[in-house]
């Protein structure tokens, strides 16, 4: 019988998992992408789909989709466990006391929250207020199924109770955020009293928070949502996202709107890769989320973009992050559920018709601000300048600088210098940035050519019949194993090698260089991909130059200290002989080009 972990191998892709997460290219058999634990600029990252693993050359993680996930996520096993069984369909145990964790429970109280509200909509009579809303707003019977929306009722206590009832504690409610502590302790009451519920779910469709829209036109606060909590991060999670990441990675287009209400008639509407934001400005790690799955992002915000400080920050960080960003006009005015409703070939015009950001940021710059005076071409420099100063084509912000240029009649040099005044602060606060990413302490280059040397023989073993060398040179003691083990075995097979079979020996005899063979085979695909073996035989003899010419300095150094320790005991035999030595490693080193 299949273990649990076994099991959800056998029904999940490593492909489709990371896909969720990073965007793959194909690279012969297997896929390359840019590490997403490390910054980098030439993907180093392998994934072979026939091992259903996954390896970065550039930081030296690796594993198969559950060290993914627990990596990318910053989960434990258990939690990694059990978001995938539920992607791969497999039922856990629930009575495991290892998958109840603290953080699991919170998850499990939102998912039964979640069916009380959707229930009570649907059934009590007390929610008929809440129905009457949807019919009015012309959601239909689809959408309210489709994103699960709910009624919670207009009472203290109800949602504690319910919850309470199915054996959760009242201090395991409060840490889901669904109920509220009094001022000075004591008794808790419901958060969430007659209001509309949207549940927020996390990537994997799990939902983590929720979003409540007042009935009662009396209630001074129009939505509140979930508080920050163990499983709700604000600044990560997009309204309908779960839903769309299919949608957008097949459309190569994401579109942004402001609210529940404008992403649930854009989805029916048939505009499937659409997401919303909650009640908070766009964040970078949304906007990083958002790129995994396409550069392209589409705004359909219902005012002003241009007067709207927060999503102008969340656009600026868009800019920078090299998204192509288009705002989406509504002609008829009002917000994107409103026009959907009233003319859904007016959206989809506006769709169409989408413009560049800066195209729009120019009109609405135009709009403010006179040009025919100095003071308003001053306002329309300083308000365009800084964001053409972020744009990280160079194509790009030359054609809007020679564009602005010609507006406000300034040279465009001029403008250069002003964007080159500011390089100092910039680079302080990129500094500051760099200090909170993760630093990869970078290999040697020894242990890189140790490394390419491995996957080479592991690739073309018959450059062991071309090459003579001596393991010992090898920067890395595994990888010297590796490649004895793996020399062996060609003598041993050399008519008849089978790399898949020495893996096979590998796997059951020693699980450390199992693991190597992995890595190689995949570093082999990426580096090596269109080499023949004559082409892998010039490789392997330029490698082993290098490697020879570093494993002599690496022994002159020790012969020098042993012939300065030499030297303090007056052991002139020994100096003697040392310095033979070191001059017979001189003329190796020279001969070798050095």
């Amino acid at each position: 019988m299949l273990s649990h972990t076994e099991e959800i191998k056998s029904k999940l892709d490593v492909i489709d998992v990371l896909q969720e997460y990073i965007k793959l290219t194909p690279a012969g058999k297997n896929f390359k992408a840019l590490c997403p634990f490390h910054q980098e600029k030439t993907p180093s990252f392998m994934v072979s789909p026939e091992r259903q693993s996954w390896h970065c050359f550039g930081c030296s993680e690796g594993g198969d989709i559950f060290t993914f996930v627990m990596k990318m996520e910053g989960i434990e096993f258990i939690e990694a466990l059990k978001l995938l069984a539920k992607k791969a369909g497999v039922q856990l145990k629930p009575q495991d006391p290892k998958i109840l964790n603290r953080k699991n429970r919170l998850l499990d109280i939102n998912e039964l929250a979640k069916k009380f509200y959707a229930y009570l909509l649907k059934k009590s009579p007390a929610a008929e207020s809440c129905r009457a809303y949807l019919r009015e707003r012309k959601v239909s019977e689809q959408p309210i199924s489709e994103f699960e929306l709910g009624y919670a009722p207009n009472s203290w206590d109800k949602t504690t109770s319910f919850l309470e009832s199915k054996g959760y504690k009242q201090d395991e409610i409060l840490a889901s955020g669904l109920i509220v502590k009094k001022d000075g302790g004591g008794r808790c009451y419901d958060r969430f009293r007659n209001r509309l519920m949207f549940p927020i779910n996390n990537l994997h469709g799990q939902t983590v928070g929720f979003s409540a829209r007042a009935l009662d036109k009396s209630d001074s606060a129009k939505y509140i949502n979930s508080p920050q909590t163990d499983i709700y991060n604000k600044s990560e999670i997009l309204y309908g996202l779960d839903k769309a990441k299919n949608s957008i990675r097949q459309k190569n287009s994401v579109i942004l709107v402001e609210g529940q209400m404008d992403l649930i008639s854009a989805h029916s509407a048939g505009d499937k890769n659409s997401v919303a934001t909650s009640g908070t400005a766009l964040t970078e790690t949304q906007i990083r989320i958002l790129k995994r799955y396409s550069d392209n992002l589409l705004l359909a915000f219902d005012s002003d973009l241009a007067g709207q400080n927060a999503v102008k920050k969340g656009i600026d960080l868009a800019i920078t992050l090299g998204m192509n960003i288009k705002v989406i006009q509504l002609q008829s005015g009002g917000d994107p559920d409103e026009c959907i409703k009233n003319s859904p070939q007016d959206w989809l015009n506006a769709i169409k018709n989408a413009e560049p950001v800066l195209e729009y940021y120019f009109q609405q710059a135009l709009k403010s601000f006179s040009i025919e005076d100095i003071s308003g071409k001053k306002k329309i420099v300083k308000s365009l300048l800084p964001i053409i100063k972020k744009m990280p084509d160079l194509v790009e912000q030359n054609y809007y600088l020679k564009k602005l240029s010609q507006i406000v009649e300034v040279e465009e040099e001029i403008l250069r210098e002003t964007i080159k005044k500011d390089s100092k602060n910039e680079s302080r606060r990129q500094a500051i940035k760099s200090e909170s990413k993760k630093t990869v302490v970078k290999k040697g280059r020894d242990l890189q050519i140790a490394e390419e040397m491995a996957a080479l023989l592991f690739k073309f073993p018959g450059i062991f019949s071309a090459v003579d060398f001596d393991l010992k040179i090898l920067a890395d003691e595994k990888i010297a194993d590796f490649c004895q083990r793996l020399s062996d075995f060609y003598k041993d097979e050399q008519q008849n090698f089978s790399a898949d079979e020495f893996v096979n020996i590998l796997k059951q005899e020693d699980g450390a260089l199992f693991n190597l063979s992995q890595s190689f085979l995949l570093l082999a695909e990426k580096d090596f991909l269109d080499f023949n073996l004559k082409q892998a035989e010039k490789q392997a003899a330029k490698n082993l130059r290098e490697l020879k010419k570093s494993y002599i300095l690496k022994q002159k150094v020790k012969i020098e200290k042993k012939i300065k320790e030499a030297d303090k005991n007056n052991n002139e035999d020994l100096i003697n002989k040392l310095s033979l030595r070191f001059e017979e490693l001189n003329k190796e080193f020279f001969k070798l080009g050095g």
